[in-house]
């Protein structure tokens, strides 16, 4: 069996075994269980019955489910509501009136007292369908966990420590590239500046700056012994101009006779071109040496040389 909702006059499907509508209505959520004429819509054989049932039945227990401030005034305005349907109902005014006064007069002496509540509630406001899913939900809020529920007025804060420790690990994971492969980027000019920044803090080590071609060579001679015959004296001064000290390059003599064919070649180190170890490791920036040694003539008639750095 169904019924006409008094509200947004919606079918909503009765109890079998009680003939009663549900408390709210599935479509509007407005209350159901009120006069008779809200259950109105069946056969009229069922009607009296139905009418003198509810004049009679306390209010559901189902009920309880309405939210305590609003329980009453919905109750009686859904009843007032009821009784202004059954009087101006056509099923009632053509039904006989031997069969329907008892009932009607025993449902006017019962709603006597309280019509005129149904009038007062009627024309106060009823609450919206937004307010009922409100007070639903309302109960519901207090039982999610703490983490769910947002705190209202409260200003939101952006926890900066997890940003901060991915930006921590990508840098700190970067140097470890960088320190794995300082051997092939200190020899870059691009890298070698933050490559030494970075191993002064850190202790590490660089391989050394080699850059050949940054030796200018400002003075060079090669010349007959005085005193010891077949042997040539050779003096030289170069100078560092890369931007980091370098190690003490090699030296390379290559000696030609008249004809212009190379009479020999020979690469000399620190220690043979400075008549001993030298006194410093690298030669710095802007620092020049000389170079000074005696060799032996590979040939007759030398007139041409050439010096190179290695």
């Amino acid at each position: 069996m169904f019924v006409n909702c008094p509200h947004c006059r919606a079918l909503v499907a009765t109890d079998p075994a009680t003939d009663l509508p549900p408390p709210f209505c599935p479509e509007c959520a407005g209350p159901l269980r009120g006069g008779a004429a809200d259950v109105a819509g069946g056969d009229d054989a069922h009607a009296d019955g139905r009418a003198a049932l509810d004049a009679s039945i306390p209010v559901p227990a189902a009920d309880d489910d309405i939210p305590g401030p609003h329980r009453d005034s919905w109750w009686d305005e859904a009843a007032a509501r009821g009784r202004s349907d059954d009087a101006h109902s056509p099923e009632q005014t053509t039904t006989d009136d031997s069969d329907t006064a008892p009932t009607d007069a025993a449902a006017h002496s019962d709603a006597a007292p309280s019509r005129d509540a149904g009038d007062a509630a009627e024309s106060a406001p009823g609450p919206s369908a937004a307010a009922l899913a409100a007070a639903r939900v309302a109960p519901l809020r207090g039982s999610l966990p703490g983490f769910l529920r947002r705190r209202e007025g409260a200003p939101t804060r952006r926890d900066w420590r997890v940003p901060a420790a991915i930006a921590g690990l990508g840098l700190l994971l970067a140097v470890q590239i960088v320190l794995a492969d300082r051997a092939r980027l200190a020899g870059q000019a691009g890298w070698r500046p933050l490559l030494t920044a970075l191993c002064t803090a850190l202790r590490c080590t660089l391989p050394p700056w080699r850059e050949p071609a940054a030796f200018t060579l400002l003075q060079r001679d090669v010349r007959q012994h005085p005193t010891r015959p077949g042997a040539l004296r050779v003096s030289a001064t170069f100078r560092n101009d890369a931007r980091w000290p370098q190690p003490w390059p090699r030296l390379q003599l290559s000696l030609a006779d008249v004809d212009g064919r190379t009479a020999g070649v020979r690469s000399f180190s620190a220690e043979e071109y400075l008549g001993g170890a030298p006194a410093q490791a690298e030669l710095a920036s802007g620092e020049t040496a000389t170079v000074a040694m005696d060799i032996l003539e590979p040939a007759p008639d030398i007139v041409a040389f050439d010096f190179a750095f290695r």
